[in-house]
């Protein structure tokens, strides 16, 4: 049997505590995220899909089925619900014009951040226990973490793994 070294422990430890935090956070996000989708009448699926759509810029159909692992037919429908919601409109694409590009609504994206602000006011106010270099290190930390869940996420779609 080895003996564990005392920073063994610790480290031990902390990532418990971190693989609890990232748990909890992640049951906190779907809650918080269903329930604004639900204030703004959308679906859990339609809301992250919109949110693609504001972070992608210009997304075509075949890059946001790539990014979710839904079938094309699947984005299409969704956009459809969508575009009747008043959250996006199709495009042409501003770099390819035989492309279709999906592009979220000013007042959509209103309706939606409206919604935020609570939690990005006690967020900032959370953010300012922090130094700058922490605040480096949890960010790069949780970009390789949401990585790591958007490619995991994809291999469950493909039904791969």
């Amino acid at each position: 049997m080895s003996r564990t070294t005392k920073g063994d422990a610790a480290r031990a430890e902390v990532l418990e505590a971190l693989a609890d935090a990232g748990r909890r956070q992640s049951t906190a996000m779907i809650l918080f995220h269903a329930n604004l989708a639900k204030r703004v009448g959308l679906g859990p699926s339609e809301e992250k899909v919109l949110e693609l759509v504001r972070r992608l810029g210009h997304p075509t159909v075949s890059e946001l089925a790539e990014e979710t692992g839904l079938a094309k037919n699947s984005i299409s429908d969704l956009l459809d619900r969508l575009e009747t919601k008043g959250f996006v409109t199709r495009e042409a694409h501003p770099t390819d014009g035989r492309k279709v590009a999906i592009v979220a609504t000013e007042e959509g994206v209103a309706r939606i951040g409206d919604l935020f602000t609570g939690m990005m006011t006690r967020l900032g106010e959370l953010q300012a226990d922090y130094s700058t270099e922490q605040l480096a290190v949890i960010a790069e930390y949780q970009q390789r973490a949401a990585d790591i869940q958007a490619a995991e996420a994809r291999t469950l779609a493909d039904g791969a793994g």
